[in-house]
């Protein structure tokens, strides 16, 4: 177990890299990893039960102790993403099925890689673990209905295929998770703890997976879908900022929101784009998954840091007329 939990911390630690390293392995040489883009729907089935095994009845504790906040935050992910996409792929013209692909990502929940970002950046983690399981379970409904809103002026988008995909690939494996967890508790919680490894090496084998097939399309587009794919990440940040912002949240709220909101589970958008559509609408998809975590981690590194030298400051300033204007930076901290 030891092993294991010394795993779990490097791929959190190094996700980015393992993300980064994967990618251009399966760019260069893409034979490889082709035969894994057909079982890139049996691999997220995978990824959904082991979250559905590490499911606690606290992980939606924050929906009746703080309802609005996770309202808050599931509002945004289905409002703001999808229509940022949509208006990109206006603003780029980019190609129909390239369109149709960014505005899957914006209209898939929220990544459970975002529960790491918020923990690593110093977050409200229990709302973002309830925003994610909350915006996953919505999934099966809220992902086609937008899909067939903002993605059919690209390309004709059937509501019942799509819904039947994510009821298997989503919801019934979680459901599952839950099911075995809850009877056999005991055994299930001596292997909890090499789940994230095993799910982290699914996710890995989803973005090798999907970067073959689109191997050709990723060196014709250049960069392009990588400086797209990331304006529409951070634009859930902004979004994120600025309405917690209006709404005064304390500073581990608005890192929790903007994370959740900004990161996408993208393995799941480049599986249902190469299921149901063609391999261009899994592109975005598959940049998201390099994309998302690397922002994911500058991001939480960058607000860590900031606390540190903020500390740092707040320790050694003598002046007393000098610390309420640094503390007023922190003046958040305080839970409402």
């Amino acid at each position: 177990m030891k092993t294991f939990s010394t795993l779990n911390r490097l791929f959190q630690k190094y996700l980015p890299a393992f993300v980064l390293v994967t990618a251009v392995i399966a760019l260069i040489k893409p034979g490889p990893f082709v035969w894994i883009a057909g079982i890139a729907p049996y691999m997220l089935q995978f990824i959904m039960f082991t979250m559905g095994m590490t499911m606690k009845p606290s992980d939606f504790s924050e929906i009746s102790r703080r309802p609005w906040r996770v309202l808050l935050v599931t509002g945004l992910q289905f409002t703001v993403m999808p229509l940022t996409a949509y208006l990109l792929s206006i603003l780029f013209k980019l190609p129909s099925e390239i369109a149709l692909g960014l505005i899957l990502v914006g209209s898939v929940p929220g990544g459970t890689s975002s529960n790491i970002m918020a923990y690593l950046a110093k977050g409200d983690v229990p709302l973002s673990v309830t925003a994610t399981s909350v915006s996953t379970l919505l999934s099966p409904f809220m992902t086609p209905v937008l899909l067939s809103f903002y993605g059919g002026a690209f390309v004709p988008v059937e509501f019942w295929p799509m819904f039947l995909s994510i009821i298997q690939i989503v919801l019934l494996p979680i459901i599952g998770g839950l099911i075995i967890s809850r009877l056999l508790g005991a055994y299930t919680e001596k292997i909890k703890d090499t789940l994230p490894s095993l799910s982290t090496l699914a996710v890995l084998g989803v973005l090798a997976g999907t970067v073959s097939v689109n191997q050709e399309l990723l060196v014709s587009t250049g960069i392009g879908i990588f400086f797209v794919v990331a304006l529409h990440n951070l634009s859930g940040y902004l979004f994120g900022y600025i309405v917690c912002y209006l709404t005064d949240q304390t500073y581990t709220v608005t890192r929790a929101v903007a994370i959740e909101v900004g990161m996408q589970n993208t393995g799941l958008a480049a599986s249902l784009g190469m299921q149901h559509f063609t391999p261009a609408a899994a592109l975005a998809g598959a940049a998201g998954v390099l994309i998302h975590n690397l922002i994911g981690t500058l991001f939480a590194n960058f607000v860590s840091r900031r606390d540190v030298d903020l500390n740092m400051t707040l320790r050694t300033q003598t002046d007393a007329q000098k610390v309420p204007a640094l503390t007023k930076a922190y003046a958040r901290q305080s839970v409402r």
